[in-house]
This record gives C-alpha cells, sequence and structure tokens, in this order.
C-alpha cells in the first residue's frame, strides 16, 4: 500500500479557493432566488389591493391608511416597559382609591417596623 504524502501548500490553496467559490456561487443564487420571490409577492400584494379597492370603493390612499391604523392597534412594540405604554390610555386612580392605597401601605410598613 503506497504511503500518503501531506498536501502541499498549493494543493492546500487551491482547494481552499474552490469551497470559496463554490459557496460564492450558491450564495449568489439564493439571493436572486429569493429577488425573485419577493418580486412576484410585491406583484401579488399590488394586485390584491387593486381589487380589495374597486370591490369597496375606496382609494389607493384611504386603503392604506386604513391598514396603517389596523396595524397599529395590533403591534406591541418592543423594548422597556416605558415604551409598551405609548400610545395606551394611561389609567388614573381617583383621590380616594390613591387615600385608600396610601393607608394600607402606611400600615403595612409600621407592622412592618414593629416586627423588625
Amino acid at each position: 500500500m503506497a504511503k500518503r504524502t501531506a498536501p502541499s501548500l498549493e494543493e492546500i490553496a487551491a482547494e481552499v479557493g474552490r469551497l470559496f467559490g463554490t459557496t460564492e456561487a450558491h450564495a449568489r443564487k439564493w439571493l436572486q432566488q429569493r429577488n425573485a420571490l419577493l418580486e412576484a409577492l410585491l406583484l401579488v400584494r399590488g394586485k390584491a389591493t387593486d381589487l380589495i379597492g374597486e370591490l369597496s370603493g375606496e382609494t389607493r390612499r384611504q386603503l392604506k391608511r386604513r391598514a396603517n391604523t389596523q396595524m397599529q392597534r395590533v403591534q406591541v412594540p418592543a423594548g422597556d416597559a416605558t415604551e409598551s405604554t405609548m400610545g395606551r390610555k394611561k389609567r388614573r386612580l381617583s383621590a380616594a382609591t390613591r387615600a385608600k392605597m396610601r393607608a394600607a401601605a402606611k400600615r403595612r410598613w409600621a407592622a412592618k417596623r414593629k416586627n423588625g
């Protein structure tokens, strides 16, 4: 049986170059397919919007405004808690309720200080 020799630096470089070339070709092919799919979906969406507008009697601007309004109602903003309350009605407590809550908190703290 013949002994295996270690591949030379040129052979390794050629193999790496072939792998990079193959990878690049696949990536370009996938991007072209993605772009073709995106164009087809945009075309379908445009035609669907036009048909909906014809059936409902609304213009494209009215449809877009209604769609944006519905999306704003549905979407929950990501991020910290202050961002999640944006656009929502702030809850307001009556003075009587705030007084009851303050008295209850004072009782809890007094009991905690007493127990120690």
